[in-house]
Formats: structure tokens, sequence, C-alpha cells
């Protein structure tokens, strides 16, 4: 999320969101890895998250590839370099999400123990690749973004990326991103929620939340 006030541009919202896949990647393979062999109900719940998560990286990188990569490589002059490391690691973790989906599906479909590890493996090696690009993102590319991004282009790839999440998806995500938000970047977020959705929060989207995080974690 940006922060509009003084139409200074504050994309702090990037590492708030890259901790969320961080945290989802990091934990992805220990789920499948705890998971029985041949428990195709719990095989069936990790993998839709697994895939959840693996999609919505993909539409991350997408959004950041046709909104913001062509506006800096046209202005960013000699640090174009940055920008194009940024589309490489893009395309190397392209295919790491693609083999993500694809042995997601395999173990789905038969949650043998040979498929779960293969997959979990697998998930060790996207979660590592994922978290060297973005702290690769936050620390080189970013201050280019606060040079050469307007307020507008920034709020133009932010809503591309809220519009990406399916309905029945957000309860999730919402409480994904709250859950290790600091106090600052809790205040930012619901600031910009319509009341209606932080009631509904309140008042028993928390709770649902938790109940679902509880079913996933396999601590219900």
């Amino acid at each position: 999320m940006s922060d509009p006030k003084n139409g200074v541009l504050d994309p702090w919202g990037m590492a708030w969101v890259h901790q969320v896949y961080r945290r989802e990647f990091g934990l992805a393979p220990s789920l499948v890895r705890k998971s029985a062999a041949g428990d195709r109900e719990r095989a069936t719940r990790v993998a839709e998250h697994v895939t959840d998560m693996a999609l919505s990286l993909q539409e991350h990188h997408e959004n950041e590839d046709s909104i913001l990569w062509p506006r800096l490589l046209e202005r960013t002059g000699s640090d174009s370099s940055v920008v194009q490391r940024m589309e490489q690691e893009h395309e190397e973790l392209h295919k790491l999400l693609v083999r993500t989906f694809e042995l997601a599906d395999s173990w789905r479909e038969d949650p043998t123990a040979e498929n779960g590890d293969a997959l979990a493996s697998h998930l060790d090696r996207l979660s590592a690749a994922s978290n060297e690009h973005m702290a690769d993102e936050e620390a080189n590319l970013m201050p280019l973004v606060r040079q050469h991004i307007t307020q507008q282009e920034w709020l133009e790839f932010e809503s591309r990326g809220a519009e990406s999440i399916p309905p029945e998806k957000a309860l999730m995500f919402l409480g994904m991103g709250l859950e290790d938000a600091t106090p600052h970047e809790r205040e930012k977020f619901l600031g910009v929620l319509p009341p209606e959705v932080i009631q509904m929060w309140e008042q028993t989207g928390a709770h649902e939340y938790e109940r679902l995080r509880s079913e996933l974690l396999g601590m219900s």
C-alpha cells in the first residue's frame, strides 16, 4: 500500500507483501512433510494453499513486469541494469512456480511419500530463490521506485494486485497480511479498507481466519 500524504511515494507495502511470501513459502515444505502419506484430504488442503501462494506470487511478478519495469527501464539510465536483473530473476522464478503447480497437482492426485518429498524439496528451492530475489528487490530496486515511479503509477500497481485476489480467498489473504504486520503497517493497511470490511473482520473475520489457519497448520 502507498502513502499519499504530501504526494510523496512511500511503497512500504512491497516489503509488507514480501513478508507474507517469505513466511508462507518458508512454512510450506514442513506442511507437506508433516502430511501423512495417503491422506488425500490433507494433501488437497495443503496443495491448495501452496498453489494459491504460488499463483499470487506469479501474478505479483506479472504486475511488476507490466506496470513497473517498463517505466523504470525508460527512466533509470545507468541503473537500468538493476531492472534487467529483476527481469532475469523473474524468469527463473517463473520456471520454479510452473514446476510448483505441476508437483502440487501430482501430490494432490496421488499423495504418496515420494510425491510429497518431491514437492517439499522443490518448495525448499522456491523459498530460497524467492527470498534471495525479494532481498535484492528491496535493497536495490525499491530506491529506484521511490525516485522514478509516481504516486498514481504505484496506485495502479497496488490496485492490480488487489484485483487479482479471488473473492473467495480474500479473507485468507487479509488474515495472512495482518498476521505479522507491525502496528504501523496494520494502521496503514486498515486505514484504506472500507469501514464495512473492517467491521466484518472485527466481528467474524478474525475468528474465521484463525480457524482456517489452524486447520492449515494442522493445529485443530
